[in-house]
């Protein structure tokens, strides 16, 4: 398994199984959730163009939101590239009318089970396992609240606590505390952080927001921007 960390976010480029998977791109310089006054974020640095990246297998989507399903970003892949997603994800998808092929989890081209948080309303605290002939993968871009999680050989996570009001979601990323026993539940060799560059913020979720970074944890790996690492 080979990992390559493609910004300082959450966007990735896996080889699991021979198979190249690009990971929540979002390349743009800022990304909006509903309206620029409600919330937009921008990169501190520059992202890489899409035309420069390498050719991908599929394109894997954790969910809904426009820094991990970025419609700008994604526009600019071909549409011949399939992609994979919960079905909730691919619904949101279908409505730009541009990719040919879109992969619910059953059917994708290896073993993806997804681990839900116990309320509905809660739409970022999944984590999924990717399971490989070397060896599994728990990726929780916001950390994970399911009851039952299971082993895996790699965990990849973030390490930022990230607070708003309960009645804007609560604590949206975990954070180091949360990181550890999640770490520590699964038994991974390795920790790769994500999710977690410090962004810059605008709009009225940024003024109520409370976040907490975490740099230095002896236990996670942080890989920079175009860094790689295998397993």
């Amino acid at each position: 398994m080979k990992f390559q960390k493609l910004n300082d976010d959450c966007s990735w480029l896996w080889e699991l199984n021979g198979l190249k998977i690009m990971v929540d791109p979002w390349f743009t310089a800022s990304q909006i959730d509903g309206h620029r006054l409600f919330s937009e974020q921008f990169h501190q640095s520059p992202q890489p163009p899409v035309s420069s990246l390498p050719a991908v297998d599929y394109l894997f989507i954790s969910n809904r939101f426009t820094d991990h399903c970025n419609k700008e970003t994604l526009l600019q892949f071909d549409s011949s590239v399939p992609v994979i997603a919960k079905k909730s994800i691919l619904k949101k998808i279908a409505k730009w009318n541009h990719f040919k092929h879109l992969i619910p989890l059953q059917d994708a081209p290896l073993p993806i089970r997804e681990y839900k948080p116990g309320k509905l309303s809660d739409l970022v605290h999944s984590a999924y396992l990717f399971d490989s002939k070397e060896g599994s993968v728990l990726f929780a871009p916001h950390g994970a609240k399911a009851a039952n999680l299971p082993k895996a050989d790699v965990l990849i996570t973030t390490t930022t606590r990230y607070h708003l009001p309960f009645w804007l979601g609560g604590t949206v990323n975990l954070g180091i505390k949360q990181a550890e026993l999640l770490y520590k539940q699964c038994g991974a060799k390795l920790f790769l952080s994500t999710h977690d560059e410090q962004k810059l913020g605008k709009g009225f979720v940024e003024k109520l927001a409370v976040k907490h970074y975490v740099t230095d944890a002896d236990f996670v790996t942080y890989l920079k921007a175009n860094e790689s690492i295998s397993f």
